[in-house]
């Protein structure tokens, strides 16, 4: 499916031309995941520490700092907090401590905003709820190695109950879902419980002949249910891109299959899809490298805080 010589910003172009005819759902995730989860995860991740420091007033920012100072102590050091599971869990607490002391309302239960592709209806999968649940607990448990190592294992589990319960669902026919949407969370979890098994691997010093590995084959993805018809739609989608701009029209010829697709709508927007579905793999993919399983990583909040360090009366 798609058409390797598109390019990842065209395909979202003409996306978001197809959306002003049809209305779909928009398929990113946060970037946190490619950023965090990557080989540069430590340098993904000091960037955004300073660009959330930077957003903030500097009474924000020193709200900011004694809420971090408070969960991680004067030291401010986060064990492995520089690679994996550990820095995408940072870069989401610097968001929501970020968000609260601006004075927003952020709850500490559910889908963590922002980070996951929300399904028209509010539906989220299973394995939503667990991941955000995760990532939400280890701030408050990275310098213990043994909760670290016990709810990591925790995790990955219910991953693994919750990829069963999906799927048991989908053969009754009974997912209340759009697939499209429900896929790209689905690979979400797929991609963070590769990530879950990795830090475990860094937390019990293993070596990468040790890894059992993961299949490789990439989820099959479709995109349905557009709220249009999609034959008048894409007459008006083909002379939108006559209309438009020679970008545009540049873009679909870079784009375009070789010969016309069923449904011009439904082939732009499993273009994108199939964009950010390949973003994690390209990121991690599912053999890691002695180089990625040898990262051990610390991060010290305290090195790179913008504002003071407040020190506490204990």
């Amino acid at each position: 499916m798609g058409n390797n010589q598109c390019p990842a910003q065209d395909a979202a172009h003409l996306a978001a031309v197809a959306r002003g005819i049809c209305p779909f759902p928009s398929y990113n995730p946060s970037p946190h995941f490619g950023h965090m989860l990557s080989i540069n995860s430590s340098h993904h991740l000091q960037e955004h520490y300073t660009a959330v420091q930077r957003s903030l007033t500097p009474k924000q920012l020193e709200d900011f700092t004694q809420s971090l100072r408070t969960t991680f102590g004067r030291e401010g050091k986060v064990t492995l907090g520089g690679v994996g599971v550990v820095a995408l869990s940072l870069a989401v607490l610097f968001d929501t401590v970020a968000r609260q002391v601006r004075g927003e309302v952020v709850s500490d239960s559910g889908p963590i905003p922002g980070v996951f592709v929300k399904e028209p209806s509010g539906y989220y999968p299973p394995q939503v709820n667990t991941m955000s649940k995760y990532l939400r607990l280890v701030p408050h448990i990275a310098n213990n190695p043994t909760r670290m190592r016990e709810e990591t294992e925790r995790c990955l589990n219910q991953l693994i109950a919750d990829e069963e319960s999906l799927d048991q669902l989908g053969e009754n026919h009974t997912l209340p879902i759009r697939e499209d949407v429900t896929q790209i969370n689905r690979l979400m979890g797929d991609f963070v419980a590769v990530s879950l098994m990795l830090h475990l691997f860094r937390l019990k010093n293993a070596s990468v002949d040790e890894w059992d590995g993961l299949s490789s084959n990439q989820r099959p993805f479709h995109i349905v249910n557009f709220n249009c018809d999609t034959e008048a739609a894409d007459k008006v989608f083909l002379a939108e891109v006559e209309y438009f701009d020679s970008y545009t029209k540049r873009a679909f010829e870079k784009c375009k299959p070789k010969s016309d697709p069923e449904s011009w709508l439904r082939y732009i927007a499993e273009l994108e899809l199939a964009d950010v579905m390949s973003i994690p793999f390209l990121a991690i993919g599912f053999s890691p490298t002695e180089q990625r399983l040898n990262q051990r990583e610390n991060f010290d909040l305290k090195a790179h805080a913008l504002g003071k360090w407040a020190q506490s009366t204990d």
